[in-house]
């Protein structure tokens, strides 16, 4: 089949394209170019801003797909624009939903107690909530397209490993640390899907089912954050601690977004065939997965990425070609142990000037220099430096990391794995040439980024495709550089253990 994925690169829609791939469909994935894959040359990428009337008609006003998996439709006016750019083209739309279209009760939540047919929707609304986004794009969809469409209404998504929101991350860590979690004063059993199970059913509603109409994706079983807790506790060995929190007080845990009771049932599921499994059996892997995360070193993540990570033939030539090229150049040998480290003032996330030297009156500073958004070995590393970013503080040192994407992007980077330390713009990559990091992408490997659909320069803001070495220093409160590590091999990285250990000797 020719399958076309709106999104598609992350959590369990990534888990999707792979399913699809392995049962050998013709697969495309439109999205807006910003997130990295791992799909290589298996998958056709189509850059797009599905928001935009005239890109989608122009991206899609002539092609045929025998279906459409629809990952980011979040409100009516998307789902106008892609009826709008598909036309009759379509065999078959699979909407990814959400359970939040459901207003709570006490009792077991089925499909018919939402009917988009019978739900109005509104073209001038200027911002919808999510949950009314939902609704009303499945409104849309319902009510107007003119070929087959299903809506899979996804429960609250967990996962032990790629989950880029934490969620499930943060209750693990916070049981194992014996940190206490905030909860609601009454207990609301709510309904869980992992995103395997997630990808699995859209999966089998897409390439084998012929269903039309809402259903609920779910697994069976239904927890309160405090049981979910005692589940992970007794993985742990360990019991959870709790406090009662409001959401104005910002004190509650990630899953605590609502005061509702949400049993979602799936039983049209199980009609069909598709058994999901008691959300109980998944609990244990899923902690696992995140025990061993953080046990496991930065290497061992980026070498697992890298072995699933299918490079050409010509790109892995290319890139042999590029270390050997910078090697040669003696690029990136940055500043010497003993050295006084060149001090800066750079913009972080939000655009508020940020100094090196002002940053060491309060301790040590662990600098990073990193690529961008873009690439997913720095992604690994940023999130391996999330995971003990507090034992650095309580070492008595912090966390700054460089590059030369725009403050929207490092802003980007930020709030989409949740980091808890300092992320700098260095406009035009002048810090990193104070550094001796700084050079130039060639022309042979730009030509392979813009293949994958990488555009660095909309990434840096300019076109002088100009790069940092990726480098890591420990910089003590007198601005001496007291360890550091860099490597034109942008997949050989310091270990965050290694830094920790550093700074702690400077205590």
């Amino acid at each position: 089949m020719k399958v076309l994925v709106l999104g598609g690169t992350a959590f369990f829609g990534r888990r999707l394209v792979h399913l699809l791939l392995s049962d050998g469909h013709d697969v495309t994935i439109a999205t807006r170019g910003q997130t990295p894959d791992d799909f290589g040359d298996a998958v056709t990428r189509i850059k797009v801003d599905r928001t935009n009337q005239d890109a989608m008609k122009e991206a899609f006003g002539n092609c045929y797909y025998d279906v459409v998996y629809d990952q980011i439709c979040f409100n009516p006016k998307d789902a106008k624009i892609a009826l709008e750019a598909f036309g009759d083209r379509i065999k078959r739309y699979v909407l990814t939903s959400s359970m939040a279209v459901y207003n709570s009760k006490d009792t077991e939540i089925t499909e018919d107690d939402f009917i988009p047919e019978q739900y109005s929707y509104d073209l001038d609304v200027q911002n919808y909530d999510y949950a009314e986004g939902k609704r009303q794009a499945e409104a849309y969809f319902f009510r107007n397209a003119v070929f087959p469409v299903v809506a899979v209404r996804v429960a609250m998504v967990v996962s032990g490993t790629d989950d880029y929101t934490g969620r499930f991350d943060y209750y693990v860590k916070h049981v194992a640390e014996h940190k206490s979690i905030g909860v609601l004063e009454v207990e609301h059993p709510i309904t869980y899907v992992t995103a395997w199970d997630a990808a699995e059913f859209l999966h089998f509603i897409g390439a084998k089912s012929d269903i039309v109409g809402p259903i609920n994706a779910a697994n069976r079983g239904y927890l309160s954050i405090q049981k979910l807790c005692y589940e992970i506790g007794d993985c742990l060995h360990t019991p959870p601690l709790f406090h009662v929190g409001r959401h104005e007080e910002q004190t509650l845990s990630p899953y605590a977004m609502f005061p509702y009771t949400w049993k979602i049932l799936n039983a049209r599921a199980a009609s069909l065939g598709f058994d999901f499994p008691p959300i109980q059996k998944s609990i244990s892997l899923m902690v696992q997965d995140c025990v061993s995360k953080w046990e496991r070193s930065l290497k061992d993540e980026l070498d697992a990425f890298q072995a699933q990570k299918q490079m050409s033939p010509d790109a892995a030539a290319a890139f042999a070609r590029l270390l050997q090229d910078l090697r040669d150049q003696g690029a990136g040998k940055g500043p010497n142990i003993g050295d006084k480290a060149p001090d800066f003032t750079l913009e972080d996330a939000t655009g508020k000037p940020v100094t090196l030297s002002e940053e060491l009156t309060k301790g040590p500073v662990i600098v990073v220099f990193y690529r961008g958004e873009w690439c997913p070995y720095c992604n690994l590393q940023l999130k391996a430096y999330e995971r003990i970013i507090n034992e650095i503080k309580a070492a008595g040192a912090q966390l700054i990391a460089i590059s030369p994407q725009t403050p929207d992007h490092s802003l980007s980077m930020k709030e989409k794995h949740e980091l808890s330390f300092l992320v700098l713009s260095d406009t035009n990559n002048k810090t990193a040439e104070n550094y001796n990091l700084k050079y130039r992408l060639p022309d042979f490997m730009q030509a392979i980024q813009k293949r994958s659909g990488i555009e660095l320069h909309q990434y840096n803001g300019d076109h002088t495709f100009e790069l940092p070495v990726t480098a890591t220093y420990i910089i003590d409160k007198k601005g001496t550089v007291r360890a550091g590590a860099s490597d034109v091999n942008h997949r050989t990285r310091m270990e965050p253990s290694e830094a920790l250990k550093i700074v702690r000797s400077l205590q």
